[in-house]
């Protein structure tokens, strides 16, 4: 039986993993990945290419000097970003989306609240006029 319960917790973690794989790949997150690691790359080569670390980020991040892997992820990206057929143009899905966005929200208007007066003192005190008995009595 526990032999059940591990396969079926280890398959449980392989779909998990899948739909997070997934839905990375379907917001361009491999994108992302790659050009970070594309940035790393350039940035050591040029760091010891140049022998200082400053000109080797300022070479690797001024876009004048792109690797394969950059220029791999940039054809990727525009080749994504390009309508397929009988599909809408990515600005026109953007358009939609923000239209959809843009929907006004009700305000609820409630009447004002006025506070209320709490009275500290009885009226049924204010009105008693004896005085208390002096001594006060003694219990026993």
């Amino acid at each position: 039986m526990k032999l059940k319960s591990h396969h079926l917790s280890l398959l449980s973690r392989i779909v998990r993993g899948m739909v997070v794989l997934a839905l990375c790949v379907s917001i361009g997150l491999h994108w992302a990945v790659l050009q970070s690691a594309a940035w790393v790359g350039m940035a050591v080569a040029y760091s010891v290419e140049k022998g200082s670390v400053v000109e080797g980020l300022s070479d690797t991040f001024d876009g004048a000097h792109p690797c394969p892997l950059c220029k791999a992820v940039e054809k990727g990206v525009e080749s994504e970003q390009q309508p397929k057929d009988g599909q809408p143009s990515p600005s026109k899905t953007k358009e939609l989306k923000l239209t959809l966005a843009l929907v006004s929200i009700p305000h609820f208007v409630f009447p004002p609240v006025v506070p209320e007066v709490w009275i500290t003192t009885s009226s049924a005190a204010l009105s008693r006029h004896e005085r208390p008995v002096t001594p006060p009595p003694q219990l026993g």
